[in-house]
């Protein structure tokens, strides 16, 4: 019994000169907070939007070590995860399934966010950075559906640099950085975007995002890895067909987080419009939402102007 008390002790001086070590570090910089009470799970969106960021880069990171990042390789490599490598399929899917959990999480942190006024509360920049990281995480979506280049993924690159392109002035140069000079270096420009760039922006964004206080639950963060491991063992991933050009293409449908984008297509008005401008207003009409906000009151239904905008914006 005293032996085993003994060891008890030494395991927490242990872990106390850790915490004081790190105290003068970064890790530190932001302070976990463990509610002992009952706390709304929509209070928890942010925290659990940043778990599905770093399950996506463990998953990420495993695929990596099949994938190939070519042309002429690209499909073939994932149907070779997906059909020859141990788990590869089970890996897959829980990337999947974790990046559409991750953007609709950003989704529904940053509305829970904007209708209970949150931003009022001298949290201007962590709106602004959020609006911006919420962008950049469906860019980070939008690029890794593309790299596995199936006839849905051909479909969205070649919208993409179109409308690129019809940015005035800046869009030729934008589209040749983006997307390279033609198909034989797109996939591997976007795979550096999905696996390096765009997390690395998303990083520095999170370390000005996060407030000083980040609310942690362990039975959320068990609960929301549980149900992505569920649907990925439930719901399988289609490969879709691999892109052949001297096959015609048939009907494909973009992810659910870009169906607003094709609607505005779809109207077939001017597609720097529909396709850039429209979006561009959007996002800006978020990010100076709490500059232009007035009301004193922070209930939804006593700031009836931005409540409106904002389910206009759903």
């Amino acid at each position: 019994m005293a032996v085993s008390l003994e060891r008890r002790n030494s395991t927490a001086n242990f872990l106390y000169w850790i915490w004081n070590e790190l105290d003068r570090t970064i890790f530190t910089a932001i302070k976990f907070s463990f509610p002992s009470r009952f706390v709304s799970p929509f209070g928890f969106l942010g925290m659990l939007t940043f778990i599905m960021f770093v399950t996506l880069g463990l998953t990420g990171a495993l695929l990596m070590f099949y994938y190939e990042p070519i042309m002429t390789r690209s499909w073939d490599s994932v149907q070779f995860i997906n059909d020859e490598v141990p788990f590869g399929f089970h890996i897959r899917n829980l990337h999947y399934h974790g990046s559409n959990a991750m953007v609709m999480l950003a989704i529904l942190h940053m509305y829970y966010q904007y209708f209970s006024g949150r931003y009022k509360i001298r949290n201007e920049i962590l709106w602004v950075t959020g609006v911006i990281l919420g962008t950049v995480t469906i860019l980070e979506a939008f690029t890794g559906y593309d790299v596995i280049f199936s006839e849905r993924a051909e479909l969205a690159i070649s919208i993409a640099a179109s409308l690129t392109n019809s940015i005035p002035v800046a869009g030729p140069m934008i589209r040749d950085l983006a997307f390279g000079a033609g198909f034989h270096d797109f996939v591997l420009r976007f795979y550096a975007q999905h696996v390096f760039i765009l997390p690395l922006v998303m990083l520095g964004l999170m370390a000005v995002h996060f407030p000083r206080f980040l609310v942690f639950d362990v039975p959320m963060v068990m609960a929301i890895c549980g149900a992505m491991c569920l649907a990925g063992g439930v719901f399988p991933v289609d490969l879709g067909f691999k892109f052949e050009p001297t096959v015609p293409p048939g009907i494909t449908v973009p992810e659910w987080y870009l169906t607003g984008l094709y609607a505005f297509l779809r109207t077939q008005y001017d597609k720097f419009l529909t396709g850039v401008l429209w979006p561009a207003l959007f996002i800006l009409a978020l990010l100076v939402t709490p500059f232009i906000d007035r009301y004193k009151k922070f209930s939804w239904k006593d700031r009836p102007w931005i409540t409106a905008i904002g389910i206009t914006g759903i």
